[in-house]
């Protein structure tokens, strides 16, 4: 087959269609793009592109992705107040919404682990009970357009060496990112089913509108977050009853307009691999190996067979930033050697690049993956 631009290669591969190669995609975030560049102060949108270039990598443009806003608009019944509380770097937001039934409140802890990284979570979740769920259903206003600029942006700038793929959460994580505390959304689902179904659906609806907005705006794939649900957390039956459904009809509403899904689980996987198959995504990631996640490669492989392009398994934490050259070479060339053939694949890490990943071990990767990655 003749050199395939970028996108065309990409493309292909997460439409389970013939490749030149196996493309070399791993995720550089937006605090990688900045340690690069030694800077906060950096267009990331458009920097993104140079430094997948810079070491010989497909490009999978995943940082543009527009912010959800799951306390607004403001409404007359649903006065938005926030406050910022500062100490140095670090941040807590307080917003507070005022019904005329009661209010509800976000406490937002924005916690600064590195130079260019920070952990941005809710520290107190607005849903505390079933009757704030009932505020929020009765007096929160319909979403307003969201700001898809950077879809545009980055759809501009990555022309054909690549395709644009910004985040967006499965169901379950959005609940469990925005409204509910993640042990009592799982309590919910066993002992109060109806709250449970009903807070899923209200939410996924919403989302939906949202996401309508990045498919508008030409986005070529979803990096799709479903890490919270993975199999250290859930049984195969919880996934397969209480989140399955609302992750298949979503991936279907998305799929269906010619978008493809690249189901995002960085960590465990191994006792779901039976049902990720049935949710029909067109991707899967990350593959992750012990000692940070349990997914054997081979058994992913045999799970998904053809229908479902895989990608991951290069280790980004130990390997990619202690490991030598010949042992991250060797590990490429082994999973290449086992995927070549029985899979449609990506080769990529299992998770994002973390701080102080040394540029000739990347390179390396990237040289090992376009050499070993013919087919």
């Amino acid at each position: 087959m003749a050199e395939l631009s970028g996108r065309e290669r990409l493309l292909r591969a997460f439409h389970q269609q013939p490749v030149d190669r196996i493309p070399v995609s791993p995720f550089i975030p937006i605090n990688y793009i900045k340690e690069f560049y030694g800077t906060q102060d950096v267009d990331w949108v458009a920097r993104t592109p140079e430094v997948y270039g810079h070491f010989g990598f497909d490009l999978v443009h995943r940082n543009c992705s527009p912010e959800y806003d799951a306390m607004g608009p403001e409404g007359q019944d649903w006065q938005i107040e926030v406050v910022c509380q500062e100490q140095e770097r670090d941040e807590t937001t307080t917003t507070t919404v005022r019904t005329p039934e009661g209010q509800l409140r976000w406490v937002k802890a924005l916690r600064w682990t590195y130079e260019y990284d920070a952990e941005n979570a809710l520290a107190e979740f607005p849903i505390k009970s079933e009757a704030d769920f009932d505020l929020l259903l009765r007096y929160q206003p319909l979403p307003q357009p969201a700001d898809v600029s950077d879809i545009y942006k980055a759809k501009e700038i990555v022309g054909e060496t690549g395709v644009v793929a910004p985040w967006i959460h499965g169901a379950f994580n959005i609940a469990a990112v925005y409204y509910r505390k993640l042990d009592d959304l799982l309590i919910d689902a066993m002992i109060n089913p109806d709250f449970y179904r009903r807070m899923m659906e209200h939410f996924l609806q919403r989302y939906m509108i949202y996401t309508q907005q990045l498919i508008d705006a030409g986005a070529d794939v979803f990096s799709y977050a479903a890490n919270i649900a993975n199999a250290k957390l859930v049984s195969p039956r919880f996934f397969r009853e209480h989140i399955w459904p609302y992750e298949r009809r979503f991936i279907q509403f998305i799929q269906e307009q010619g978008v493809a899904v690249l189901y995002h689980n960085c960590g465990y996987a191994r006792n779901l691999l039976s049902l990720l198959p049935e949710l029909d995504m067109r991707a899967y990631e990350s593959l992750t190996p012990p000692p940070y996640g349990d997914t054997v490669l081979a058994d992913a492989v045999e799970a998904f067979g053809t229908q479902t392009t895989l990608s991951g398994n290069i280790d980004q934490l130990d390997l990619l930033r202690k490991g030598t050259a010949n042992e991250i070479d060797a590990a490429v060339k082994q999973v290449l050697d086992t995927v070549r053939g029985r899979c449609h694949f990506i080769l990529a890490t299992t998770d994002y690049f973390n701080e102080n990943t040394p540029h000739d071990k990347i390179h390396v990767l990237a040289d090992a993956g376009r050499r070993y990655g013919g087919l």
